[in-house]
C-alpha cells in the first residue's frame, strides 16, 4: 500500500502532539520538584521541558495548518533545539 504525502503529515503531527505532552507532564514534575527544594538547577530543567512543550506545540500547529514550509519547520525547530542546548548548558553550570 502507498503512503500519501498526508499520512506522513498525519504522523508527524501526531509524532509532536505526543512530544509537547509528555514535555508538558515532565514539566509539571519538574515544576513540583522546584517547588520543594528550591533548586536554581530544576528550575532551568523546567524551562527546558517547557520548551520542547511549545516546540511541540508551534509545529505541531504548523503540520496542522499545512501552509508552513518544510524549511519554516526546520528552522523553528532548530531554534528551539539551541535555545534548549543554552538552557541546559546553564543549569549544568548552575550550583
Amino acid at each position: 500500500m502507498y503512503r500519501t504525502a498526508m499520512d506522513d503529515a498525519a504522523l508527524a503531527n501526531l509524532a509532536f502532539a505526543g512530544v509537547a505532552v509528555f514535555a508538558a507532564i515532565l514539566s509539571g514534575l519538574a515544576l513540583a520538584a522546584y517547588a520543594r527544594n528550591r533548586a536554581p538547577r530544576m528550575a532551568l530543567v523546567a524551562a527546558g521541558f517547557l520548551l520542547l512543550m511549545v516546540q511541540g506545540i508551534v509545529v505541531g500547529v504548523g503540520l496542522f495548518l499545512g501552509g508552513w514550509a518544510p524549511l519554516l519547520l526546520l528552522l523553528v525547530t532548530a531554534a528551539f533545539e539551541a535555545a534548549l542546548l543554552v538552557v541546559l548548558f546553564a543549569a549544568t553550570l548552575v550550583r
